[in-house]
């Protein structure tokens, strides 16, 4: 099982199948209904979307920091997936490259590690999608918890002034242990004004099942 480690000791586990599931989850399904062509998946990781894409006939463009995860992606037939930070402000991974969409799945807002950070990745996401393209986004509503350890963090965060959303966690699997990350769960208030204030309209960001919210963005500029 993998493991997801938060830093006061809350664990998540779940089996690395998830992460080659042949179709979108729940949450994801009715977004990429509207998906349009060419796609940018943000943190592709091991192909999970860009293979349903290529399936489905729409081109698309993976992108993840994981060369391991890059390699897999390559050998499950992925065309189109390259190694970088899609955050690197000078855009090289994505060089002169623009796309209609871009997906934001499995929590992958988050990559920018802080709420400054998720502005910056909106900011330059905009930056990668046509005028009038759209961002598919899905999350996890970290507020819509009763358990105590998850609700003393939350107030730790915000005696500290920040978002409740913003963790430090690793990954675990098979007695390797990866290095302490910062994270970050924005709420769906706190995604709408990140949107806004980077540069995107908000079409819709509500509820998706479970703890999860789904969102269409527009790109304003």
């Amino acid at each position: 099982m993998l493991t997801i480690r938060r830093d006061d000791g809350h664990i998540d586990t779940h089996g690395p199948g998830i992460y080659f599931a042949p179709d979108p989850f729940a949450h994801e399904a009715s977004l990429l209904q509207d998906v349009e062509g060419p796609v940018l998946d943000v943190g592709s990781g091991a192909g999970r979307t860009l293979l349903w894409l290529d399936r489905k006939g729409v081109e698309a463009v993976g992108v993840d920091l994981s060369p391991g995860a890059v390699n897999v992606a390559q050998d499950r037939g992925c065309r189109d997936v390259r190694l970088g930070d899609v955050m690197d402000p000078k855009g090289k991974i994505l060089g002169d490259d623009m796309f209609q969409t871009v997906v934001v799945f499995g929590n992958n807002m988050g990559i920018g590690g802080t709420y400054e950070g998720a502005e910056a990745l909106l900011h330059r996401l905009a930056c990668a999608v046509m005028p009038s393209g759209q961002a598919l986004v899905t999350g996890l509503d970290i507020a819509q918890t009763n358990q105590p350890h998850h609700l003393a963090y939350h107030r730790r965060n915000l005696d500290k002034g920040r978002p409740r959303g913003e963790i430090k966690m690793r990954f675990e699997y098979q007695g390797a242990t990866g290095e302490w990350v910062r994270w970050f769960h924005p709420e769906p208030d706190e995604l709408a004004r990140l949107a806004r204030s980077a540069g995107w309209t908000v079409e819709r960001i509500g509820p998706a099942g479970g703890p999860f919210y789904a969102g269409v963005l527009r790109n304003a500029r």
